[in-house]
């Protein structure tokens, strides 16, 4: 039998068997699940208030059980978020999430478009949430990568603190 070409595999493998289970299991431990719905927000920078809103989905694949009768107490996945922002351009974000009971955390890149005051402007995301069955609260900040004007004159969307408002469908066992 031929070896496989590349080393990693293997450990690729190994990694998604742990991640993604063969077969449900009947003892009623969590599954993966996906979680989709709108997302409301209302932010402010140093100029100006912003009002979004958007979608959110979130993809949880590894999740730990304390054994307290099917008790959820954390899990780890990955989200994304599309905002149409302030009537006039967008903001698209995603990343990694985990969570510990209700609390929550989600770290990743924000993009937001450019409009003739703005330029487009990518920052980091990072928001603690509190988790709720089909939705959460939360509060959002973003820090530029760059604050210079572009050629046009345009400036970057500043650095942003706001309040995340999302509810959420979940569908589970996803895999």
């Amino acid at each position: 039998m031929k070896a496989l070409a590349y080393p990693g595999t293997m450990n690729a493998l190994a990694l998604l068997t742990l991640v993604v289970p063969a077969t449900p299991p009947e003892d009623g431990s969590p599954q993966p699940w996906f979680t989709v719905g709108p997302l409301l927000s209302v932010s402010r920078r140093q100029e100006d208030t912003a009002w979004g809103v958007g979608l959110e989905s979130t993809l949880n694949l590894a999740m730990h059980n304390n054994s307290m009768q099917s008790f959820k107490s954390g899990a780890v996945g990955v989200f994304g978020q599309a905002q149409w922002m302030d009537g006039d351009h967008a903001r698209l974000c995603g990343g990694v999430q985990g969570t510990f009971l209700f609390l929550g955390l989600e770290a990743g890149v924000a993009h937001e478009t450019g409009t003739t005051v703005h330029q487009a402007t990518t920052s980091l995301h990072l928001a603690p949430f509190l988790g709720l069955v089909y939705g959460s609260v939360g509060v959002r900040f973003s820090f530029p990568f760059e604050d210079r004007r572009d050629l046009m004159g345009r400036i970057p969307y500043g650095r942003e603190v706001g309040l995340t408002l999302t509810l959420k469908k979940p569908f589970s066992p996803m895999l």
